[in-house]
């Protein structure tokens, strides 16, 4: 296995991909056969190495249950933290200084921050043939799947409408009542690069892309191309100023970029000025004005028309700068810090 750097190893840890950083080592038991080497467990506490070694026998077995492991990471030749089937993190019980400790501790936040895609590929192997029902409802453009945050493999999926409050009435019946304060959406449906990109994706941030999507009746996948456009993947988006952010930075959909431009030139009154002057249009240089607006004023989303023909969205450049994003693993009732709107075009 190619030797990794200790930045490398934590994102493997969070896709639970094997990886190698010299004395930290991650194990994924997936990538393991039946004729592997047995992994080491006796430097743990005798009681628990044998829970452990049982679970890795029973896993080889074909036996799955809530302490399966999943993966598992070493410092040295310590288990010092592992992740099982459900998503749950443990660590031995141990106290651990040293590298050890940094260590563990490195492995525990990676492993308490799944990529939403491992999380999905865990939820669809805890639900076996249901699965197939989750991802048939999650064909629709709209849709979201979620799970508890203390429970992250129990998903079900939601159709989001725009509406916030509705949406947190359909969650409470399809999760437990404790579970739907904290609600993690570990997959989605149609939200462009937005939906796509980013780590984690707030509940209120999506029903606010679909109140935009129904607004300005635009595809909900060019709202979330919008989005990541500005440098929302990476920031804490504040989803109740969201819809008036993007209804001052939208300007329209065209067939073409060049058909903005013309709209520009009309709007700025040089098509009328030329005719009154009675000079050719040919005088202007239309690509080079295209060029010129595209480049410095103004950006565009490829998207389509509502009858599905190519168009694209027009925005005014963002002068905005988003929050930066906290990780976590739960999304919380938070206050959204506000985006700032100095600079922008009256």
């Amino acid at each position: 296995m190619r030797r990794s750097t200790i930045s490398d190893a934590v994102r493997a840890f969070q896709r639970l991909r094997s990886v190698n950083a010299g004395s930290l080592v991650g194990v994924a038991l997936a990538d393991r056969y039946p004729t592997s080497p047995p992994l080491k467990v006796d430097t743990l506490p005798p009681a628990q190495a044998a829970v452990l070694r049982a679970s890795i026998e029973a896993r080889t077995a074909g036996v799955i249950d809530e302490k399966t492991p999943a993966y598992l990471v070493y410092s040295g030749d310590l288990p010092v933290a592992w992740c099982t089937v459900r998503a749950s993190v443990v660590t031995p019980d141990l106290v651990l200084d040293g590298t050890s400790a940094r260590h563990q501790r490195l492995a525990v936040k990676a492993l308490s921050d799944l990529a939403r895609w491992v999380l999905v590929a865990l939820a669809d192997a805890r639900a076996g043939d249901e699965a197939a029902v989750v991802r048939s409802a999650m064909s629709q453009e709209g849709a979201v799947r979620i799970a508890p945050a203390d429970d992250l493999t129990s998903s079900a999926a939601v159709l989001l409408n725009g509406d916030l409050t509705a949406a947190r009435a359909s969650i409470a019946k399809l999760l437990p009542a404790t579970a739907v304060a904290e609600v993690v959406v570990i997959d989605e449906h149609g939200f462009g690069r937005y939906g796509r990109d980013s780590h984690r994706l707030p509940l209120p941030v999506l029903c606010a892309m679909r109140r935009i999507a129904s607004t300005h009746q635009l595809p909900l996948a060019a709202v979330g191309d919008w989005l990541a456009a500005t440098g929302g993947v990476d920031a804490d988006v504040p989803a109740d100023d969201l819809p008036a952010i993007f209804t001052a930075d939208f300007l329209g959909l065209f067939p073409h970029r060049s058909d903005y431009a013309e709209k520009y030139l009309v709007e700025r009154g040089w098509a009328a000025a030329l005719e009154r002057l009675g000079m050719p249009g040919r005088y202007i240089d239309h690509e080079a004005l295209e060029r010129d607006l595209f480049d410095n004023d103004v950006h565009a989303v490829a998207t389509t028309d509502a009858n599905g023909g190519q168009a694209v969205a027009v925005f005014r450049r963002p002068v905005l700068s988003w929050p930066e994003t906290p990780t976590s693993t739960s999304i919380p009732a938070r206050t959204p810090a506000r985006a700032s709107t100095k600079g922008r075009h009256p």
